[in-house]
């Protein structure tokens, strides 16, 4: 096997692990809190402009405020 091959397995492996690792219960308390602690590096680095928004934030907004003004 070319280490081109090699090198993609391995990253396909340890991003495996990382997506579903701390749900496999086969895999012992350590193992599972590893790959819990990783997942929640790699989302703690994407930036906080890109993460998602409230999207029903501005029309709950909206219907309060016009439920304010109906009721007198």
């Amino acid at each position: 096997m070319p280490p081109k091959k090699i090198i993609w397995s391995l990253v396909f492996l340890a991003a495996a692990f990382i997506i579903v690792g701390d749900s496999l219960e086969f895999f012992p308390e350590p193992m599972q809190n590893a790959s819990f602690k990783s997942r929640e590096f790699i989302v703690g680095l994407w930036p906080e402009w890109l993460k998602p928004k409230d999207t029903n934030q501005r029309t709950e907004k909206a219907i309060e405020e016009v439920e304010n003004q109906s009721n007198p």
